[in-house]
């Protein structure tokens, strides 16, 4: 069970995360087995997806009866607030691969956001919006989202507590993306390498100073 002060956040692979805290659970772009990814359907009130891609939006591999978020916008879920910022899939004004949702919420007392396949730096407001955050789950795995480069840009920029990278290669990932190495490589500050599954986090969990979190997604 976890308590209103904690988070626990756990990643399953590509863009997909279940975070629980506050009373909620929220799964963010469920991924399908066809990418590479197993595990059991995962609980959850709300559905976050990012965009309409087939490897971020599996309600298989989620059960319950959750409220399902899909675009930008402003939303009052039973209480939570959820914003939606307007993002590019690509670096060529979304004319490749479309739109993307940003969705930021604030969950046990920490701020967070989800980056969906960003692939290009969003709008200065938008960016505005986005600063002293928690913790960012940042795509680095390039392709089809910002490069270890263009993700590191970012997070320069934003300067988030906590960054934990995903949409990258990885052994199990049938799609050819860079692996996380590329953006932990060009990161100057501290980077972690996480061994429980699930992460647990508090207020007192947040550091100073930007570091990289990296998640096992089993």
């Amino acid at each position: 069970m976890v308590d209103e002060a904690t988070l626990e956040l756990t990643w399953y692979g590509h863009a997909m995360f279940r975070t629980a805290g506050s009373g909620r659970t929220i799964v963010i772009d469920p991924v399908p087995p066809q990418v590479g990814y197993r595990y059991d359907p995962v609980p959850a009130d709300i559905v976050l997806m990012t965009h309409g891609h087939f490897d971020h939006t599996y309600m298989d591999g989620v059960s319950g009866n959750p409220r399902t978020l899909s675009t930008a916008g402003t939303f009052d879920v039973d209480g939570l607030a959820v914003k939606g910022y307007e993002g590019l899939h690509d670096a060529k004004g979304g004319q490749e691969r479309g739109p993307v949702a940003i969705f930021s919420w604030e969950q046990a007392g920490l701020k967070l956001a989800h980056f969906g396949d960003v692939g290009d730096r969003p709008a200065e407001e938008t960016m505005q919006n986005l600063k002293g955050l928690d913790i960012a789950m940042m795509p680095v795995g390039s392709v089809y989202t910002v490069d270890a480069t263009g993700a590191l840009d970012l997070v320069s920029e934003l300067a988030p507590s906590i960054v934990i990278p995903m949409h990258y290669g990885t052994p199990d990932c049938v799609i050819p993306l860079d692996p996380v190495e590329e953006f932990t490589g060009k990161f100057g500050g501290v980077t972690r390498l996480i061994e429980q599954r699930p992460l647990t986090v508090s207020r007192a969990d947040i550091p100073d100073a930007t570091e990289v979190w990296v998640l096992p997604y089993r």
